[in-house]
């Protein structure tokens, strides 16, 4: 059971962010981590933190508007599994935002609801007597314009707890584990649609390797420490069918990805930090500080 329960944890890596734009919550592509077929259902809720700050061009004055953002989003999520190869997640976010220049800007509500499906074309995580392990799992999902978008005299779009949209998510999950130690990729890609308001945000690719080493401490705690790169790219947002000029949008980002995973009997509990290493956000113009995500995760046996 411990052996199922480790590799779905190993599965709680990655990123599920949502941003706006490049420097909001709702645009980034969505990632569920490695998700192997173990026996377990799984119910969780975790809050994920990310800092940026924003420093637009001079306007005609030589003035500079430098503000700071917090983009912060509560999830509700879990797992339900059909079968031994199929299982569905869902994603229910609450987002907090606020932007603080001369003013401090608050915004809050329900986020883009997620809903996924997964196919597990390999796992052998649990076969104690191979040397040489692995899981994968390949993802379809649907991102729904649950979250609130418009908002009138709210020029802000990018804080704002959705998209208005309805996107396509895809995910490619993949891990292999010799003894204790291993290695883990997770790619995914989100493809945008435009929303009623003619408004459409760019497209956004996320690409995650990291690598692990699993500690079992007892027969009911298991440690698992993890270090890694992260890549992310956002396309640029299109308005009436144009590129948008007037977000922050668009660019390229490389975290360094550190991880620490603790199982206690079925109770899993997880932080994670994200510190930028080099980036390029609407041409220098927007820096991420740094993202933080915490979370615990309760397993539920499955006859399936």
């Amino acid at each position: 059971m411990k052996h199922y329960i480790v590799g779905m944890l190993l599965g709680m890596i990655t990123t599920t962010s949502h941003a706006c734009d490049i420097c909001g919550c709702a645009a980034n592509a969505f990632s569920v981590g490695m998700l192997p077929n173990s026996k377990h259902h799984f119910i969780g809720v975790r809050n994920t933190s990310r800092w940026f700050e924003s420093q637009p061009a001079p306007d005609g004055h030589g003035f500079r508007g430098i503000s700071t953002q917090l983009f912060n989003t509560t999830e509700l999520f879990g797992r339900f599994k059909l079968g031994k190869r199929f299982h569905v997640q869902a994603f229910i976010p609450y987002v907090y935002n606020r932007k603080t220049d001369s003013i401090t800007t608050p915004i809050h509500g329900l986020g883009d609801i997620v809903a996924m499906g997964n196919f597990v074309f390999i796992d052998n995580m649990d076969s104690l007597n191979r040397k040489v392990r692995h899981s994968g799992t390949i993802g379809l999902g649907v991102k729904t314009p649950t979250g609130q978008f418009f908002k009138l005299g709210f020029e802000e779009i990018n804080m704002l707890p959705g998209t208005g949209s309805v996107d396509v998510i895809a995910n490619l999950n993949y891990s292999v584990q010799f003894h204790n130690w291993g290695l883990q990729n997770e790619s995914g890609f989100t493809y945008k649609t435009e929303n009623k308001y003619k408004y459409r945000f760019g497209n956004a690719l996320s690409i995650s390797q990291l690598v692990f080493y699993r500690w079992d401490v007892n027969e009911d705690l298991k440690i698992i420490p993890q270090i890694g790169l992260n890549f992310m790219h956002n396309w640029k947002d299109r308005k009436n069918g144009v590129l948008s000029e007037d977000t922050f949008n668009g660019g390229n980002m490389y975290n360094g990805q550190f991880n620490v995973f603790l199982l206690y009997r079925n109770v899993g509990i997880n932080v994670q930090v994200y510190i930028p290493l080099a980036q390029q956000l609407n041409s220098g113009y927007v820096t991420q500080k740094t993202m933080l995500r915490c979370g615990v995760n309760y397993f539920i046996n499955s006859k399936k």
